[in-house]
This record gives C-alpha cells, structure tokens and sequence, in this order.
C-alpha cells in the first residue's frame, strides 16, 4: 500500500501492509468510513520514486535514483507527435494513456509497455522486453517487437508485431488488423539488442496465430484458425492486412544519412509479404526509371507537378499534413 499511501521510511522503502502506519487497523476489526477516509486523505499521495514522470511535451527526463524503476508516463496529448528524449533511453514501464490523434515514436527498449484509453493514434515502440498490452483503445494503430503481445477490449485496431509467444486478444476486442512488424529505423539493432531480442525467422508468423478470448465468440478460442485477409466477407474478431496494402514505417530521424551509413536490420515476414514488398519495390524502381528516361524539361516539370500534387492531396487525405509540420518544426528546435 506505500506505493498509493504515504506509509514507510521513504517512497521507495515502504511499509508491506497498512497496518504498520495505522496502528488502529491491526487492533481494530472495523472502523468507521469518516475515520477511514481522514486516514486515506491524509496518507494519500503520488509516488514520484516509484512512478517517475515525464514531461510528454518537453521530453524532459526527471533525475531517477539507482534502483528506482524508471518509468514514462505519456498521457492526454491531442493532435501532436512525440518522440523519446533521449532517443536511446532504457524503460522500465512506458505508459501512454488517454492520447487522441497523434503519432508516437519510442525509439528505445521497454521492459513494459502498457498503453490505454487512446483513440486514433499511430503509435511505434521499438522494443519491448516483457509484456506488451494494448487496453481500451480505439483506432489505433501499434508498430512493436515484444516478447508477448496482448489487446483487451480494443475496437477497430492494427498490431504490426513480432512476438515471441502467440498474441491474446481478449474482452471486447473486436475489428482487429494483425501483421507482421514493419519498423525500418537506423538504431532497431541496438534497441533489439539491449531487450535481449532479435528479429528470429524461427517466430515469423507467431503474430498470425493468437489466442482469442473474446465476449461472444466461443468460435474464435482455438486462435489462428478465425483469422482471414482485410478483403474477405467474413466477420471475425481479428483478420489479417492484406499483402499488397502491407508496408513498411520509417522512423523519422534527425541526420538523413543515418539509415544508409547503419546496417539495416531486416524484416522478418512470412513469404508471402515479402514477396508483396518486393513487387512493390519493383514498380517503384521501374517509375523512376521511366521518369529518367524524360527528356523533354516541359514533361518532365508536368509529372513532378501532377506527382506533387498527389503526393499533398494523399497528405491532405490522411492527414499526415499535420505530422509533417511537426517533425519539420522539432528539426527545426533539435540543436545540430
């Protein structure tokens, strides 16, 4: 109770039972709600060593004592992008609770992650060592490697994710995007490497096989066997992004040259998204090569403003318009 109750010589050794700082509860059976709630109001407090914070739009670390889990608190933000201050930084617990419409990148390696009550988020953790767990959310979108993977009464949600145990959906879970992890970043190695994970082939299609334990759907408990592609009719608590709308998330990152100068950790995918990504790849390199083939300058400045234009309209239309003017003004404020 001392990590609630202000019971114990400090924050961070605290008293195991209530008893010990409340003398009465240990001679007394009962105790009237007045004298109780005098008790919890004086008592009550926020654990600061326990629970240390951070300022989610300064990204300000708060100095944290040898051997107090350091935590991360990222919470109540609306229409904004955040990046993890420092960018490398060891997690104990990450939480990241009640956001709406924003995109989220921690870049390092968590031990937990626990995220909560968002709504239309894009959300990209790197690593996470323990468990990974998804909680009422909704339209959200999660980009993770974790050991274990769990959503709980999430609606009309995406998990990109490579996982080493089977992932569980349970509660009210439902309209649920399952894919393999897709983040493409310069230091995803280093971040893998301090989780103690690795991008194994031996777990490339564990996150296509979870454990349902839904409301209402006694049919969909034996796991993988309810899952099918975003195309197909079928209702179902889960199903699987289609290999040809399945692409990579690029981290943003402050020095452009980074991702070619670093060796790229490659995706893990089952055949048959690699395969979509190479096709993919292909047309790309065969776009450009026809655009290189323009002789004529009238043509050639035509298709770069037909293509511009697209390219705002499709910003406009997802609205990563707003994203973008906010990685440009934190490069902007980032010292060089």
């Amino acid at each position: 109770m001392g990590l609630i109750l202000c019971a114990g010589t400090s924050f961070s050794q605290v008293l195991p039972r209530l008893s010990e700082s409340v003398p009465d509860f240990a001679s007394r059976t009962t105790m009237p709600f007045k004298d109780l709630k005098r008790v919890v109001d004086k008592l009550l407090v926020w654990n600061d060593d326990m629970y240390t914070s951070v300022e989610h739009t300064l990204g300000v670390q708060a100095t944290v004592e040898p051997g107090i889990p350091k935590a991360i608190n990222v919470s109540g933000m609306s229409k904004t992008t955040w990046f993890q201050r420092p960018a490398n930084g060891d997690i104990d617990v990450l939480n990241i609770t009640c956001c709406s419409d924003c995109t989220i990148y921690v870049t390092g390696q968590a031990r937990f992650c626990f995220i909560s009550g968002c709504h239309d988020c894009t959300i990209i953790v790197s690593a996470v060592s323990g468990l990974c767990t998804i909680q009422n959310c909704e339209k959200v979108t999660v980009h993770v490697a974790a050991h274990c993977f769990k959503m709980d009464t999430c609606i009309d949600s995406s998990a990109y994710v490579f996982c080493h145990v089977a992932p569980i959906l349970s509660g009210d879970s439902r309209g649920i995007k399952l894919a393999p992890f897709n983040v493409i970043y310069s230091q995803l190695e280093n971040a893998l490497k301090n989780a103690g994970m690795q991008l194994e082939t031996e777990f490339v299609d564990v996150w296509a096989h979870p454990v349902c334990c839904t409301l209402g759907a006694p049919d969909e408990t034996l796991g993988g066997r309810s899952g099918c592609l975003d195309d197909s009719p079928q209702n179902s608590t889960y199903h699987f992004v289609h290999p040809d709308n399945f692409q990579p998330v690029v981290v943003p990152e402050h020095d452009g040259q980074a991702m070619r100068r670093e060796a790229q950790v490659p995706l893990v995918l089952p055949q048959v998204y690699d395969d979509a990504l190479k096709t993919r790849e292909e047309e790309i390199q065969a776009f450009q090569r026809l655009f290189a083939e323009l002789t004529d300058e009238s043509k050639r400045k035509k298709a770069q403003q037909a293509i511009q234009g697209h390219f705002r309209e499709w910003l406009q239309a997802t609205g990563k318009s707003r994203q973008l003017a906010d990685l440009a003004r934190q490069a902007q404020q980032e010292p060089r």
